[in-house]
């Protein structure tokens, strides 16, 4: 039996897809043929949902019989790092909500893994995976006993952003240490989505310092669970971005300084705003 509804002639669910530009990263036009069937029974606005269960709220802005995902496109896409010639499918069911499921492919062709990004503060999902890194130029005492010129980066996650992990690969420290790129969520929510830190703090909500300047601020720091596989950086984090101006696109390295008082010394690099 067909699953699919009918909306006076068309038949639903209605698929599109729209291939990613650098031109449409923070405005998206719909296609024409869709618009003019159903840009007028849309809601405004509309939402997005990944498979990962977050819905985005986005604007419409219409003109002419044209249609154009407008406020809330740019956070979706920087959330998601999408960037030129990536793939979004959309499916529109005909919904009173104006809902579109959507699924993300990325360059290499392959659907996303959606656990990999923290958006929405209470469905996020994120597993980062500890790993260490051979890296010629960071140094430690322990290589240092083995081998000349070989050494062990104390790099906690490899971000997926390529900008986050370049300054992850150029960081250099003896202090095992995390990097993450600032998204819209982040500033705007109170928490962050950081890797699990296991062999360096235990599994247990944990009360830390963020180190930066020549101030500290108190955070708290939640446990892995069986819905999170990560930890989160809680309570005081969004005073912290505040009181420290963290815009989206910005690079934090958090450096593990002090392991038995927990405390983070934060390296902020600066997004590069046009």
């Amino acid at each position: 039996m067909s699953s699919h509804l009918h909306q006076g002639n068309a038949v639903m669910p209605i698929l599109f897809f729209k291939i990613i530009l650098k031109t449409n990263l923070k405005i998206l036009k719909i296609p024409n043929k869709f618009a003019l069937k159903h840009g007028s029974g849309l809601s405004n606005p509309v939402f997005l949902k990944p498979p990962d269960g977050t819905r985005w709220k986005v604007c419409l802005s219409k003109k002419d019989d044209q249609v154009w995902f407008e406020k809330g496109w740019k956070e979706f896409t920087q959330n998601y790092s999408l960037d030129h010639g990536c793939l979004v499918l959309f499916k529109y069911e005909g919904t009173t909500s104006s809902q579109f499921d959507v699924i993300i492919i990325d360059d290499s062709d392959l659907e996303i893994d959606y656990s990999s990004y923290n958006g929405n503060d209470d469905d996020d999902d994120v597993s980062v995976q500890i790993v260490k890194e051979i890296h010629p130029y960071k140094k430690n005492k322990e290589t240092m006993r083995g081998e000349k010129n070989v050494t062990t980066s104390l790099s906690l996650n490899r971000p997926r952003e390529p900008r986050a992990r370049e300054e992850a690969n150029k960081f250099v420290s003896n202090n095992p240490f995390f990097t993450v790129l600032i998204k819209p969520p982040h500033i705007t929510q109170y928490r962050l989505c950081i890797p699990v830190l296991e062999g360096y703090v235990d599994n247990e909500v944990k009360n830390v310092k963020l180190e930066y300047g020549d101030r500290s601020w108190p955070v708290k720091m939640l446990s892995c669970n069986k819905i999170y596989t990560n930890r989160f950086l809680s309570a005081g984090w969004n005073l912290f971005a505040q009181e420290n101006e963290l815009k989206p696109g910005d690079v934090c390295v958090f450096e593990l300084v002090n392991m038995q008082d927990l405390v983070f010394k934060v390296h902020v690099v600066a997004a590069h705003h046009a």
